[in-house]
């Protein structure tokens, strides 16, 4: 997907495509990090880890939010450069075709594991699934700037990427903030509270 993006960039000399391309390799990235951590938290506990390694996943998203924070920075860079210096993109039916089936992939991708995160209660797995839907948000954007730069002749490349990003960059530190609350043991939810209390523990 990153390489069919990166020639239809090039191809269409768009900013936008060339960036949401760079993206893809990170997303490959989160994927590895995700299978990594989940991994290494189901090693048993030794003598010097007594309490077993279940916090390696809350790293693993912690590393994949600043991932996501990254992306969202560069993009935000590349598209405020967009805006003041702009270039016009020449968009094709194929550039179109292939940036739909892009969002629909990744649409696909990121409600699945995203599913599977909230089933496993696995926050470095909502959190690539939530990487893979804001890349898809990306990808939206720069296919609505393909139509409106093909029907009315206005490029809308740097400010849409500029929007998108802002959101992207908002959701990487909330995405960032889940995981560094459980490591610094934040207080567990009034729901969590009332189901351990209803279950008879004592509390």
């Amino acid at each position: 997907m990153a390489a069919f993006k990166a020639v239809v960039g090039i191809l269409a000399n768009s900013v936008a495509i060339i960036m949401d391309a760079v993206n893809n390799p990170s997303d490959a990235l989160s994927s590895v990090i995700t299978i990594v951590g989940t991994k290494l938290s189901e090693r048993p506990a030794d003598r010097e880890h007594p309490f077993g390694f279940g916090r390696v996943e809350y790293f693993s998203a912690i590393i994949i939010a600043v991932i996501v924070l990254s992306a969202g920075i560069t993009s935000f860079i590349e598209s405020v450069k967009k805006i003041f210096e702009p270039t016009e993109p020449e968009y094709t039916n194929v550039t179109l075709v292939v940036i739909a089936v892009a969002i629909v992939v990744k649409l696909i991708l990121g409600m699945f594991v995203k599913k599977q995160g909230e089933q496993l209660n696995s926050d470095a797995l909502i959190a690539s699934g939530s990487d893979a839907l804001f890349d898809a948000v990306i990808t939206l954007a720069t296919l609505i700037s393909a139509g409106i730069m093909l029907l009315w002749q206005v490029s809308l490349d740097g400010i849409l990427g500029a929007l998108i990003s802002v959101v992207i960059i908002k959701a990487g530190f909330e995405m960032l903030a889940s995981p560094v609350n459980e490591l610094l043991g934040a207080r567990i939810s009034p729901d969590l509270l009332k189901a351990i209390k209803k279950g008879g523990f004592g509390l």
